[in-house]
């Protein structure tokens, strides 16, 4: 019995560490990305500088995927070791089925076993009510000008 529980707490250990990981890499990953974006934007400048513009990149870019993954690192451990254990039932679930809550949220209930789906279920669509404007027609907005110089941007 004592190893059964001993073994259920190290698989939920080993889950809360994958979701953790793949949250953060996730996001840390899409980040870089905006900052090789940015860095790409202006690296063009560097010419006047009389430095290379394609040399420049490549180390700067090198540098910014280190520092991105030592960001990793910190944030996971930082996450990990600040999680707390929720008194309560041990309810076994479904995993697989984590859903935007927050990293926290998420991780505390690994912790407990136990991954409730958030409150509302699937996002609603967004239909709209008013009659559909055409590109040359008068702006629905009342500026008196044509939707696709106006609104229809």
């Amino acid at each position: 019995m004592l190893l059964k529980k001993q073994n259920l707490v190290e698989e939920n250990l080993r889950e809360l560490e994958r979701v953790v990981m793949l949250k953060i890499v996730d996001q840390k990953w899409m980040d870089h990305i905006d900052n090789m974006d940015e860095l790409k934007k202006g690296i063009g400048l560097r010419g006047y500088g009389q430095q290379d513009p394609v040399v420049q990149y490549r180390l700067e870019g090198t540098e910014m995927f280190d520092d991105m993954i030592e960001d990793i690192r910190m944030d996971v451990v930082k996450i990990l070791l600040n999680i707390r254990k929720k008194e309560g039932p041990i309810e076994r679930t479904e995993t697989t089925k984590v859903t935007g809550a927050s990293l926290e949220d998420t991780a505390i209930n690994l912790v407990d076993g136990n991954i409730s789906e958030k409150e509302g279920g699937m996002n609603k669509t967004v239909v709209n009510e008013g009659p559909k404007v055409g590109r040359n027609d008068p702006c629905p907005c009342g500026s008196g000008k044509k939707y696709k110089n106006c609104c229809g941007k």
